[in-house]
């Protein structure tokens, strides 16, 4: 099944068209957590409320592996507890390396503990590590050598009101040592962990005001950073170039304060120097931003509603702040509210409850 989707051109942008390629329905996955795609492998991870135990609350856990036209090759189910969510893998050296959150999982408690799956490339489990106790999800995974490394949130609790801290966990995969540093305070719960050659960076789904907004290792020494923010903003994105780390975040508005825009941040790591720039909604003609995202070498792909035509685009946000690229969301298969996507060598992957669809993008 093919369609064309064609984009009016607005602003200054590329405006490309799409052509869906093939969709795959999910037989098992309700909600989708991640997506890799590695040449001809793709890979797809998710959870189901839809269980034995069938209480509301418990979860069993998949990751499918999928040819390049999204013909499933195996589907690994993970179900051994109460509750298993793979909520981040990554393949590195012919292996498959996920986290999973596995335990009891309660209305307002979690009580659950992350595990590292190491997968072969043929589905089956070789290994089980037990990384200790978590709460709610972990970060993205990044590899230093043979340093596995991800952001984790911990708690002196099992109640979501419960004290918390976020930390950088690194485990070796040869030598299987654990390593970790927590934070001095408490940090929004881990979104991304960006890694540019020896530099560590976590980061959390906020940025706080008067509070860490990002934890660090720079040249082998940890830190924590703020960017000195004016206000609860909600972290997008994050990449480095040439020493300046772009953070791209939003403030949607509140009850108590009407303002909304688009905003980034770049902190230069050499001299610890902060910029910033940021457009309103109304200059962009948005009138809502959804929160996944995408990283390419050019900028940040996000996913907005335009004010005038209702409809939601796919936009690629440069450095500068500048749209340089839109491609029309297929609202036939997706909502926006929660999808994990990608963008590669002409194609867009996106994976959300309705399937995981491949298009070609057309440049109109």
């Amino acid at each position: 099944m093919k369609i064309i989707i064609i984009l009016a051109t607005f602003f200054s942008s590329v405006v490309f068209a799409q052509e869906l390629i093939t969709k795959r329905n999910f037989e098992n996955i309700q909600y989708v957590e991640d997506i890799e795609w590695y040449g001809d492998e793709i890979y797809c991870s998710g959870y189901t409320f839809n269980t034995k135990i069938n209480d509301g609350n418990a979860t069993d856990a998949y990751l499918i592996r999928y040819d390049k036209n999204l013909s499933p090759l195996w589907t690994l189910k993970i179900s051994e507890e109460h509750t298993n969510i793979v909520y981040s893998f990554k393949r590195h050296k012919n292996k498959i390396y996920a986290l999973v959150t596995q335990g009891n999982v309660k209305p307002l408690e979690q009580d659950v503990f992350i595990s590292l799956f190491i997968i072969s490339l043929d589905g089956k489990i070789e290994d089980r590590i037990n990384l200790g106790k978590t709460f709610h999800s972990p970060s993205n995974i990044e590899f230093v050598g043979d340093d596995l490394i991800f952001g984790n949130k911990v708690s002196d609790g099992v109640r979501y009101s419960s004290s918390s801290l976020s930390e950088i966990i690194k485990y070796n995969i040869k030598t299987k040592k654990v390593s970790r540093h927590k934070s001095s305070r408490y940090m929004a719960r881990p979104k991304k962990i960006i890694v540019d050659k020896s530099n560590i960076f976590l980061f959390g789904i906020y940025l706080h005001k008067n509070q860490p907004n990002i934890l660090a290792y720079i040249n082998g020494k940890y830190s924590e950073i703020s960017l000195n923010v004016s206000k609860e903003e909600y972290f997008l994105d994050s990449y480095i170039d040439n020493n300046i780390l772009t953070v791209v975040c939003l403030f949607p508005g509140t009850y108590h304060d009407k303002e909304q825009y688009l905003k980034i941040y770049s902190y230069n790591i050499v001299d610890k120097s902060i910029k910033s720039k940021k457009i309103s909604y109304a200059e962009l003609d948005w009138s809502d931003q959804k929160f996944d995202t995408f990283t390419t070498s050019e900028g940040s792909w996000l996913i907005m509603q335009n004010n005038t035509t209702k409809e939601l685009n796919f936009e690629l946000f440069n450095k500068d702040l500048k749209k340089i690229k839109t491609i029309k969301y297929d609202s036939n298969n997706g909502n926006g509210n929660w999808d994990r996507f990608i963008f590669k060598n002409g194609y867009l992957l996106n994976a959300n409850t309705y399937g995981i669809m491949l298009y070609k993008m057309i440049n109109k």
